[in-house]
């Protein structure tokens, strides 16, 4: 009885990560479809910018996949266990999602977008960066409770710029006054969030 109350167990956990690492993998997809349409060109560095965004999605999902923390305790192994081992080493050991954000924000800044464009690939990327860290650490989504509010402010903040990116701009010294005003209003905004 004992014995298959562990099987379960771990039948449990793997498919919660199975789960989770399908979730990181779909929202990568998207944020790489996101950030690089329309295609900023048929060749150059916009290929190769999305073809390493596209590279670290397939690789960070497969990272998430084979279980950032679990580890090998077997002593003898093959050579080509061994080179499958250290594969799976390195494909654990480079950040995958950090370079897939950078990669989506060049490709973003490549061309030229309107700013819900440039806003909802900020929201995709957050819940990437978020389903990433639930399947790498295998907690529950509850553990983000505590950081509720900041989230919220956050995307506030975000949906704020947005609409503010869509207006007109005013032309004469005003606009550089209510730039400032707006750096500072979103500082204040950042410091009210934060737990104390």
């Amino acid at each position: 009885m004992p014995f298959s109350f562990i099987t379960t167990a771990r039948l449990a956990d793997r498919h919660a990560l199975a789960r989770q690492s399908a979730a990181a993998g779909l929202l990568a997809a998207a944020c790489v479809a996101w950030s690089a349409l329309p295609r900023p060109g048929a060749s150059g560095p916009g290929t190769a910018v999305l073809a390493v965004a596209a590279a670290c999605a397939v690789f960070g999902t497969a990272r998430l996949a084979a279980g950032a923390g679990q580890r090998d305790l077997a002593v003898y192994h093959s050579p080509p266990a061994r080179l499958g081992r250290w594969l799976l080493t390195m494909i654990r050991a480079i950040p995958w999602a950090e370079g897939l954000v950078i990669a989506a924000i060049i490709l973003e800044a490549m061309h030229r977008s309107r700013p819900y464009h440039t806003g909802l690939l900020a929201v995709a990327l957050l819940g990437y960066l978020f389903a990433t860290h639930l399947a790498e650490s295998g907690a529950r989504p509850a553990v983000l409770r505590p950081q509720l509010p900041l989230i919220a402010a956050g995307l506030g903040l975000l949906v704020i710029a947005t609409g503010a990116s869509m207006l007109p701009a005013p032309a004469g010294p005003a606009s550089g006054w209510l730039r400032v005003l707006a750096i500072i209003a979103a500082l204040l905004a950042g410091c009210l969030a934060l737990p104390v």
